[in-house]
């Protein structure tokens, strides 16, 4: 009897481990054809965690453990890893300032002048005239064929040449899908501790559309769900996401799938768009009037320009171009915006870009639903040049609290 029991324990242990084998086997084939016939890919990422600021720059596809070593990454600031964790090497080199957590934002490809250069332009010429740049991807440059054909580049040249000037500079430290609230960050992270004459913020479109785009709230950082989840969900779910084409695919599946159902509420419910369109405007109007209320108390001339995107132009036009939503919607979400603004007690500090493509080349101008190509960069300087020469005119000098921070930071 006990033989028998015996036998079929053993019966059992190997067809248990007979099936583990199977089922591993069987995944390990899957995944396989997955990623070799099908081309899906593990959980890449295209944006590293940045302190302060939750999304960093644009580094194309990679593991997360290699964001680490990007710019904005913790090895840059001077921590090492350290098996799960990352600590801080006390031998290392301190930070002279907090500024550093936002240097990066001078780093991106469409930038010409890196935060260093930036440091010693300003402390070196203190008669120059410095002129700071924030937004995102528009704002940057990201489209154009090259640095020199950034919009920001030719505003530079346009406004030395008006002025008659080689010590006028145009800091750009706009970041890709950065929202006003991380705009507001960036002023006071990246040119607060600077000397400015002026600051001028080219935007709106990333806090109408990021919603929308990623599911997030209004007002939020495209990532912070994704952070949110990472956190405080199963990280197992995560770790197999990074190590599993498979799981991967059905996670990002499952995400688009609930962006495409906000999406689908947004269009179809009235009362739902105009309480997401309400909340966009008025969060980015606070934001904006934060700053600009900053700005005058500096003495800087600040201006905020709304950028172009390709719907608004197309119902400018009479053509029709749909966007992460319906041009319906877009041209709604913007006319909302404008309305907060005229409201708002900063509203002449405001100025309207979004018919700059409305002539010439029209459409033509864009590259995707929002970024101008090379000749739109030159179209959109010269649309903001008058804008920035008015402005200058009224800049105060100043309070030199600059000047110690050029004597702490070489």
């Amino acid at each position: 009897m006990r033989g028998g029991q015996t036998r079929t324990g053993v019966h059992w242990s190997r067809g248990i481990l007979a099936t583990l084998v199977i089922v591993v086997v069987s995944a390990l084939v899957a995944e396989f054809c997955a990623r070799t016939f099908f081309g899906l890919e593990t959980m890449q990422y295209r944006r590293p965690y940045a302190p302060i600021f939750v999304s960093g720059d644009y580094h194309y596809l990679m593991p997360n453990e290699q964001l680490a070593f990007v710019p904005e990454g913790p090895v840059a600031l001077g921590y090492e890893p350290n098996g799960p964790s990352f600590e801080y090497d006390p031998t290392t080199k301190p930070p002279r300032t907090a500024a550093t957590f936002a240097d990066y934002l001078f780093g991106h490809k469409m930038s010409r002048y890196h935060a260093d250069e930036v440091d010693k332009i300003t402390c070196d010429e203190p008669g120059g005239t410095l002129v700071y740049v924030l937004g995102g991807s528009v704002a940057q440059g990201f489209s154009a064929d090259s640095k020199e054909d950034t919009w920001h580049a030719w505003l530079e040249r346009l406004l030395r040449g008006e002025l008659g000037r080689k010590d006028l500079y145009v800091f750009n430290a706009a970041m890709g899908a950065f929202v006003s609230l991380q705009e507001k960050l960036s002023y006071y992270l990246a040119v607060v501790p600077r000397r400015a004459d002026m600051v001028l913020i080219v935007d709106g479109y990333n806090d109408i559309t990021i919603p929308a785009n990623s599911s997030v709230r209004p007002g939020d950082p495209f990532q912070m769900g994704l952070r949110f989840s990472q956190l405080f969900s199963d990280g197992f779910v995560w770790w197999l996401a990074k190590h599993s084409a498979i799981v991967h695919t059905i996670l990002e599946n499952r995400l688009n799938a609930h962006v495409a159902e906000t999406r689908r509420k947004l269009e179809q419910d009235d009362t739902l768009f105009k309480q997401h369109a309400e909340a966009i405007a008025d969060i980015y109007v606070e934001n904006m009037t934060e700053v600009l209320d900053m700005c005058a108390v500096r003495g800087q001339s600040c201006l905020v320009g709304i950028q172009p995107a390709r719907s608004l132009t197309a119902q400018y036009i009479g053509a029709h171009a749909d966007d992460i939503l319906s041009q319906k919607r877009i041209v709604e979400l913007y006319q909302t915006l404008f309305a907060k603004i005229a409201a708002s007690p900063r509203h002449d500090r405001f100025f309207d870009l979004t018919h700059v493509f409305d002539g010439g080349d029209r459409l033509k101008y864009y590259v995707d639903s929002v970024h101008p190509n090379t000749a739109g960069e030159k179209v959109l300087a010269e649309a903001v040049l008058p804008h920035v020469l008015e402005a200058l005119k009224s800049a105060r000098p100043v309070p030199a609290t600059w000047a110690e921070r050029c004597r702490r930071v070489p």
